[in-house]
């Protein structure tokens, strides 16, 4: 089953993340209404977790208990994907860091992908990092994922992945709204990045996709073509519109609520789902190849955003004069034709050795 027409929503939604974190002050992030979505970098960081479970779903899922996933195939795949660039990444930022207190715990934390789950130091180093920690954990567990669905059913599953969801939108609006929270404190990284506070998405877009395998074409056949796109649009203007990278504040109950643990789960559910099953002019146009090559260097762009700009700021951006709105632009432009020959050249090159070495 090929579903490239999502491939390019990855380039978006890395995207998204660069203009959080560097260019929330300039066009379209500083427009009003939907500028906010360009800005809500913690949410697209939610959707590569429920697009992930989804993908996996749809490339593992079997009902046949007799089908079993090859773990260590699938492990070392999983490995050879993300780690490569991960690292280069790292190292990229450690070279200037080395001199840092906590140092070397930093360094080890992020080359064994556990900083996520220690309070305090999630965000050490290269930043965005933090969520391929979160990711990792992900993958160790998927193949486990796979047999308990398998066991007990995907209907069973699904009410306890929904459970889940749940649960983990009470914790988190607990501890946010609660007199121990502080921005950047303990508190504040064990419920925005800590991997159990994001498992729930990912069993999400699990449970969803293996579904979606199993009853694609009753789905086309339930939405048509003119539903479908209708889903699509709806989802899309509704994700704009609520996506925002500050917790949002509902006045009558006097709560702040975040939307980066799953909360708008659901919604980038529908959104995937009505972009899988559309086979028309949008599908079309999101399968020409350059949005499909923006799509599959998304992941360097996203985790070489930091050592890319910090290469830039000391370089061209410390020499050249011109507006800051433009200097934004022109890193951009640095930044995707960087993350484009890592993919290329680097990414998958070194992902197909270490499969084959692996074998």
């Amino acid at each position: 089953m090929h579903l490239n027409q999502i491939t390019f929503t990855r380039f978006l939604a890395a995207l998204t993340v660069v203009f959080f974190h560097y260019g929330s002050e300039v066009f379209p992030a500083n427009i009003p209404f939907f500028g906010q979505a360009f800005q809500a970098g913690p949410i697209a960081v939610n959707y590569f977790y429920l697009l992930s479970g989804f993908i996996m779903a749809i490339a593992y899922f079997s009902a046949d208990q007799s089908k079993t996933l090859n773990k260590k195939r699938y492990w070392i795949a999983r490995f050879a994907r993300i780690y490569p660039v991960y690292l280069l990444a790292l190292l990229l930022v450690a070279a200037g860091k080395f001199k840092d207190p906590g140092f070397t715990t930093d360094l080890l934390l992020n080359l064994s992908l556990l900083q996520a789950w220690i309070p305090g130091y999630p965000l050490s180093l290269n930043s965005p990092g933090w969520s391929l920690s979160v990711e990792a954990f992900f993958y160790a567990a998927f193949p486990f994922i796979l047999i308990f669905i398998q066991r007990i059913g995907l209907k069973k599953v699904t009410l306890l992945a929904l459970l889940l969801w749940f649960t983990t939108q009470l914790i988190h609006t607990y501890w946010l709204n609660s007199t121990a929270y502080q921005a950047k404190n303990l508190v504040h990284d064990a419920i925005y990045y800590h991997p159990l506070m994001h498992i729930n998405a990912f069993i999400l877009g699990v449970v969803v996709g293996a579904y979606f395998k199993q009853n694609s074409q009753k789905i086309e056949t339930t939405f048509g073509q003119y539903s479908n796109v209708i889903l699509f649009v709806s989802s899309a203007i509704l994700i704009l519109l609520l996506a925002q990278p500050q917790p949002a504040k509902i006045a009558i109950l006097n709560l702040d609520i975040a939307l980066t643990n799953g909360l708008i789960g659901p919604l980038f559910l529908l959104f995937i789902v009505a972009l899988a099953i559309n086979k028309g002019v949008i599908a079309k146009t999101l399968n020409l190849p350059i949005l499909i090559l923006l799509g599959e260097a998304s992941y360097s762009l996203y985790i070489l955003q930091r050592p890319v700009y910090g290469i830039y700021d000391r370089t061209i951006g410390k020499y050249l004069a011109i507006p800051e709105a433009a200097h934004f632009y022109l890193y951009l432009v640095v930044l995707i034709a960087i993350s484009i020959a890592s993919y290329k050249l680097f990414e998958t090159p070194l992902r197909e050795y270490i499969k084959k070495i692996a074998k």
